[in-house]
């Protein structure tokens, strides 16, 4: 019975002391311990919202996955959050321009496809110039569909933009009022090979009093497409005045950040050694010279081992910045495979005559998180050693289609606020630095109270031998 007791006592000493050092690990996580802290703030309006990651975020954080990143309430309660690529809500436009509309004969009856031996004309853009029917034809002929060509208002699409036409807007010509007709549209690209796109029908209606009513435009999911073909299911076939409605979307411009590394010499040799932050995902380097004209042939990348020279190449290029005829002409940026490095290594192809810094680029990513709890917010970052926080997406924002996330709410963000230095000692003074050292004699006593029950346990555990064994406790 006396062991019984003895045990459970025991037990319960260790449940305990698992207990006092399970919460203070869980009060240990609060802003005051991360080396960076910088304000959030929201409007309150929508429950899920978005921040982009400041630069400083990847300057002080410690881990190459941003694992020591979080998120307080003013009450010091840790936020859920997930770690996205930035997303970015494409901006949509709408345009008309007038289609060139060239008729198509054909023997009557013939409606279906263009007739044989048709021949269309076009110049090296694609613009269609004529569309020729074979000359042997009969006096029956008529007309049998309309070849469209369509072509966007302004100039050609550049690389960040898309033009997709959404709709197609019917004129009757002068001197018809009322008209009804179903009418079948096909696509082409190159007016050899053809894809239905819809069949609709239109009608223009007046009535005795000189009312109107017409359904004069033919609407689908916006596609891109060149050619259009237009042919007769019903009715009798007339020569539209057509225009093409476009939806252009415009894709933001890509955000990227960038850091300036001075250089340190590297091993023997002209190796120039940079100490980049781990937590940086380069997705781009450039060279920054000093001097007015340089030119300088490089390869650029890590060491293979600590001690080795060996060095693992991400890019070979020249980099240069010349001033001639009063312009600067300077080398850009060079992509590299996205990698986290706490050190990169210039190896110059040519004699030293400037000693360049080394430029990191990169996209920064977002947190998507529930503007709940107290605001204002507080991102915290800055400590080794912890497991990340952040999780997935689903759990965050359930529900959400890509859209909505590209276009939530932008949190706002202030400057960084350095509260630790790199060893993790604090640099702050009055009531901050006295919560640091209250935390360390907190800590203190709680090891020295962990001592004492251990040392408890091991004379009761002395106790329960000694009764089991007849013998007299010390």
């Amino acid at each position: 019975m006396f062991a019984f007791l003895g045990r459970r006592r025991m037990d319960q000493i260790i449940a305990g002391m698992m207990l006092v050092l399970s919460g203070a690990a869980a009060a240990a996580d609060t802003p005051a311990n991360y080396a960076y802290t910088i304000p959030v703030g929201v409007s309150g309006k929508q429950a899920i919202v978005q921040l982009r990651l400041p630069r400083a975020v990847y300057l002080g954080a410690r881990t190459a996955d941003l694992g020591d990143l979080r998120l307080f309430d003013a009450a010091g309660t840790a936020m859920p959050f997930a770690l996205v690529e930035r997303m970015q809500q494409a901006q949509v436009s709408k345009a008309t321009a007038p289609a060139a509309v060239f008729p198509v004969r054909a023997p009557a009856g013939a409606r279906q496809g263009l007739p044989e031996g048709l021949q269309i004309q076009t110049r090296e853009d694609g613009a269609v110039i004529s569309v020729t029917t074979p000359a042997a034809r009969g006096a029956g002929d008529e007309l049998a569909s309309l070849v469209l060509d369509i072509q966007p208002p302004g100039k050609a699409p550049g690389k960040d933009e898309s033009v997709a036409v959404s709709a197609l807007a019917l004129q009757l010509p002068q001197g018809v009022d009322s008209y009804h007709a179903r009418l079948v549209i096909d696509t082409s690209d190159d007016l050899q090979r053809w894809q239905p796109l819809t069949e609709a029908s239109v009608s223009w209606l007046v009535n005795s009093q000189g009312a109107r009513v017409r359904k004069d435009r033919i609407a689908f999911p916006p596609r891109p497409f060149r050619y259009a073909r237009i042919a007769w299911v019903e009715g009798k076939p007339i020569e539209f005045g057509i225009a093409a409605e476009f939806v252009v979307s415009h894709q933001a411009a890509q955000e990227w950040d960038s850091v300036v590394l001075a250089p340190a010499n590297g091993r023997p040799g002209d190796d120039l050694v940079y100490a980049a932050p781990v937590a940086i995902p380069v997705q781009a380097l450039g060279v920054v010279f000093h001097g007015q004209n340089a030119v300088l042939p490089a390869a650029i990348g890590q060491y293979r081992q600590r001690e080795s020279r060996a060095l693992q190449v991400f890019s070979s290029a020249t980099f240069y910045q010349l001033t001639q005829d009063g312009q600067q002409r300077v080398s850009g940026n060079v992509e590299v495979p996205l990698t986290h490095a706490s050190e990169w290594v210039l190896r110059p192809q040519a004699k030293l005559a400037d000693r360049p810094e080394l430029r990191l680029l990169w996209k920064p990513a977002a947190i998507v998180f529930m503007a709940g709890g107290k605001g204002p917010y507080t991102l915290a970052f800055g400590r080794a050693g912890v497991q990340p926080a952040f999780q997935p997406l689903d759990q965050v924002a359930p529900g959400f289609s890509l859209s909505e996330l590209a276009s939530l709410e932008q949190a706002t963000s202030g400057e960084a606020v350095r509260r630790q230095a790199a060893d993790g000692f604090s640099e702050m003074g009055g009531a901050a630095g006295m919560f640091q050292r209250r935390e360390f004699w907190l800590w203190a006593l709680l090891l020295c109270g962990v001592a004492a029950l251990a040392a408890m346990a091991w004379r009761l555990t002395r106790q329960l031998k000694d009764s089991a064994s007849g013998q007299p406790p010390p």
